[in-house]
């Protein structure tokens, strides 16, 4: 069984757009159709790898891309929309399924002010 089957999530992702003279501007959609695993607490591989300091704010989920199909472009700092709630991502790492490149994605809910 591939770890694709754990997909079941389609989320999609923002990112603020780069006005220049380091400043940004408003998160707009970057990454449509993104199927992802549902949201888990942190392992604690992750927490040591990606030094988290405080582990029980944060949630991580993976992407399994279709044989064949390219990694997408998501970075740290994106925002990720899933299940209707926006998590700002902290770390994405990469890893392999056998030979398929996979993403490991560790996000932090926005809260309202």
């Amino acid at each position: 069984m591939s770890a694709r089957s754990f997909c079941t999530v389609e989320a999609s992702t923002k990112r603020n757009a780069d006005l220049g003279s380091g400043r940004t501007g408003a998160p707009a959609t970057n990454v449509v159709g993104l199927l992802v695993t549902p949201l888990w607490p942190v392992s604690r591989e992750i927490v040591t790898v990606a030094a988290l300091n405080s582990p029980r704010e944060f949630k991580e989920c993976y992407h399994v891309p279709a044989a064949g199909a390219s990694l997408p472009d998501v970075l740290e700092g994106d925002v990720l929309v899933h299940g209707g709630g926006e998590y700002r991502i902290a770390y994405v790492g990469e890893w392999a399924d056998g030979d398929v490149a996979c993403l490991t994605i560790v996000c932090q809910q926005i809260k309202g002010t």
